[in-house]
């Protein structure tokens, strides 16, 4: 049995949990670590970069010769899904991936019969963006600078964007205003999802995009608060934020900042946009500061000008580069960035700029290093707890079981919420009528932070997702020609013959956990015993499969990696 497998021994294999229900405790640093098997590395690769399990084919290729790991998260970092997971990456910080109507762009002109998922797009763009420097192996620093944005159909007509291809095709294009080259920084979505009220002037704006990208975040500043100042008195917090010591230390790097941003609209909520296309972009507005916050712009103490010299200097910080090393590697290893090694993160970060800041590189050097393939500590492996283990997030829980059967966990609900329409619904990938942050994912405003443990909804979601799908890819499968199925590969769905459904229960056991075992280990006869019960309680084999696949999906080894 793999580390992997006894770590989740104590619960039953075929259980519809998890193996625990509380936060997992740090690894501890006293005891020797414990690193995966390379089929086990290569599972935890498969999903980290792809959002899916390896194929039976891959993982019989490590465990015949470990050294193929590199080759094949080469395969990896080209898959399309490899996007996805950028995407993901960067929303953690930038939280663009919207779905409350309050947030979504309004629903008239050529948005007037616009379902949500064609409005949420609209928010992705910088997203967007991001994921096409890094899939095209573009200079990272690109995110910054490029003098270009991506649109599809949707955003190209909300923002008056050129675009040629299909409706649903994201292309690279070009700004019609005159905006400066500055990547994100440039980006009608970014700013409209982070406004800027009343007497802010836009510090918010300036706050995200330095935890964002310099991991600088102005909240976490240890600083003694002054509460004699009289918050409701504007004169009196304008002379506060340059005079007061309390204040000044971090407004004095802070307000500079902020002055860059005063050329797109402070406060556009939906009601504010009244047409197509629109524009955040507000060069006239430029000059503001010198009647707000009275501090012209400043870059920690640089003047570069105006948003593209914003862009340069944010570019050429070492701390943008060391700021990547660390969100990249916290989020393909579940740690927080507070917990991550330092000396882990300045290794990546040279080699990362070393690649000429090529993203691909700074991944593949995570997920090849022993820092990415940690397990346990041998008094966790005593403790038997799930310190070590990653758990998949909603959406590599969509993606996983899209893969294995074909389909998504979905409704064609026709409804209309708040007058919207809401067309074919992910239920994994959705708020609105779906289970994303109930099933442990984040919505991006409310709910900012996935959960990197098993609680009792996510379960019940994982649980439920498993029963829907596992029905469909049966019912799929008993009536498909052997070439067109998708998981009986092994056996007929109507097969109850002992040696047929051990040998189906094997290939399924590699599919759905990344195990490579024999017909007659431990986890078969579990499984085993587990079907042979439901067939003779049910006397239908056609029954017996759906529930014992059912079982594999929301199993505890299935759910970690």
């Amino acid at each position: 049995m793999s580390s992997l497998a006894r770590r989740c021994a104590a619960v039953s294999a075929l259980t519809l949990l998890a193996c625990t229900e509380q936060p997992a405790p740090p690894l501890p640093t006293s005891s020797p670590l414990v690193l995966l098997s390379p089929v086990e590395r290569l599972a935890r690769a498969s999903l980290a970069v792809r959002g899916y399990r390896p194929s039976l084919a891959e993982l019989e290729a490590v465990a015949a010769d470990p050294d193929r790991l590199a080759a094949l998260v080469d395969e990896y970092l080209r898959a399309p899904e490899f996007g996805d997971t950028i995407r993901d990456l960067h929303n953690d910080t930038l939280l663009m991936d919207l779905e409350a109507p309050k947030f979504i762009y309004p629903n008239l002109g050529p948005f007037a019969d616009a379902t949500y998922a064609q409005l949420r797009a609209i928010m992705q763009e910088p997203l967007r963006l991001i994921e096409h420097v890094v899939v095209t192996g573009r200079p990272y620093t690109e995110i910054v600078t490029a003098p270009y944005t991506m649109a599809n159909g949707t955003v190209a007509t909300a923002f008056g964007l050129p675009h040629a291809g299909a409706a649903e095709v994201w292309e690279v294009t070009a700004w019609p205003d005159g905006r400066p080259a500055a990547g994100i920084l440039a980006s009608n979505a970014l700013y409209q999802r982070h406004v800027s009220a009343g007497d802010n002037y836009h510090r918010g704006r300036a706050n995200l995009i330095s935890r964002a990208l310099l991991c600088h975040d102005y909240l976490d500043s240890d600083v003694v608060l002054d509460t004699t100042i009289n918050l409701a008195d504007p004169e009196v917090v304008a002379e506060a934020v340059t005079k007061n010591p309390s204040c000044a230390s971090c407004h004095q790097t802070l307000d500079p900042l902020a002055s860059y941003f005063f050329t797109f609209a402070p406060k556009d909520y939906p009601n504010a946009i009244t047409r197509y296309p629109y524009s955040g972009y507000k060069p006239r507005f430029a000059e503001q500061w010198r009647t707000t916050n009275k501090r012209p712009p400043m870059y920690f103490g640089a003047a570069p000008q105006g948003l593209a010299g914003l862009a340069r200097a944010i570019a050429d910080d070492p701390r943008f580069a060391r700021c990547a090393a660390q969100r990249f590697t916290s989020h393909l290893t579940q740690v927080p960035i507070e917990d991550l090694d330092p000396a882990l993160i300045a290794r990546l970060q040279t080699a990362f700029v070393d690649s000429g800041y090529d993203a691909r590189a700074l991944v593949r050097a995570i997920v090849l290093s022993d820092a990415f393939a940690v397990s346990h500590t041998e008094a966790a492996e005593a403790a038997d707890s799930t310190v070590g283990l990653l758990r998949m997030r909603p959406r590599q829980l969509a993606r996983t079981l899209l893969e294995l059967t074909g389909e998504r966990w979905s409704t064609l609900q026709s409804d209309k919420i708040s007058g919207v329409p809401l067309g074919p619904v992910d239920l994994l990938d959705n708020d609105t009528i779906g289970y994303r942050v109930l099933g442990g994912g984040m919505d991006s405003y409310y709910v900012t932070r996935n959960q990197t443990t098993m609680g009792a909804t996510s379960a019940l979601v994982s649980r439920r997702a498993a029963m829907a799908l596992a029905d469909r890819v049966v019912e799929h499968d008993r009536t498909s020609p052997a070439a067109e199925r998708r998981l009986f590969l092994k056996a007929e769905v109507t097969d109850a013959a002992e040696p047929m459904v051990r040998s189906q229960l094997r290939y399924l056991l590699a599919r759905t956990a990344s195990e490579l075992v024999a017909e007659d280990d431990p986890r078969v006869d579990e499984a085993y015993a587990m079907f042979r019960d439901l067939l003779a309680q049910s006397g239908s084999a056609v029954r017996a499969w759906k529930l014992t696949l059912a079982g594999l999906f929301a199993d505890s080894r299935a759910l970690y990696y």
